[in-house]
């Protein structure tokens, strides 16, 4: 009896590792899961609404030097890129220093609308407007498909918890699961299968949801 209820609380412990997020779990590979891209995801706004606020600046006839430093200020957190980008329309190469490590796709289209503007005399402000115009297009996208997950995550909920209803179901009808569960060897060998299988399965559940969000 002792035994089984051991094997059982290690068991159920091992679930409760799994449901919890991703930084709780032992840093085993093979239960790590993928971390939520939300770094990734303020990036983006921010390098969007550098993007928006640098044609904004061009389309009122600024220069677009003074304008890559005039939007850069009205962020409260620049990314890195956008930050030597200002630095250097002093007069080093903006669009070389939006290509510096870290920076989105956003702001590596922005460095080819910059060269583009700047070689060939062309407007950089309807580029960018354009350019901006797509880039929150497809912040809408992942916004709607990042709701749409909510419903797989929900599945994967119930999945995990129909085993402890039908637990409390038997035992409202009478018929006592728990002591055939943690009262004999056949039922401390279901129990704890059990509960590894549902460990598993939650575990392949989340990894499913976490890394499409990750993909977003």
């Amino acid at each position: 009896m002792t035994g089984a209820m051991w094997l059982a609380g290690v068991a159920a412990a091992v679930l409760v590792l799994v449901m919890l997020p991703g930084r709780a779990l032992p840093q085993a590979p093979a239960l790590r899961l993928p971390a939520r891209p939300v770094g990734a995801e303020v990036h983006r706004r921010a390098a969007l609404e550098w993007v928006e606020a640098l044609a904004a600046e061009t389309r009122a006839g600024r220069d677009p030097l003074s304008a890559v430093v005039a939007a850069a200020a009205q962020l409260d957190r620049a990314p890195d890129p956008v930050v030597a980008a200002a630095a250097a329309a002093a007069g080093g190469d903006v669009a070389a220093a939006l290509r510096a490590p870290g920076a989105g796709d956003l702001l590596l289209a922005a460095a080819a609308c910059w060269e583009v503007a700047s070689g060939s005399g062309a407007g950089l402000a309807a580029s960018l407007t354009a350019l901006a115009d797509a880039a929150r297009e497809d912040e809408r996208v992942r916004r709607e498909l990042r709701t749409g997950l909510a419903e797989p995550r929900a599945t994967a909920l119930v999945l995990a918890a129909l085993p402890a209803v039908g637990l409390l179901l038997g035992a409202a009808l009478g018929a006592d699961p728990l002591a055939w569960l943690l009262g004999s060897p056949p039922g401390a060998v279901v129990l704890a299968s059990g509960i590894v299988l549902e460990a598993l399965g939650a575990l392949w559940s989340w990894r499913i949801v976490r890394s499409l969000e990750a993909a977003l």
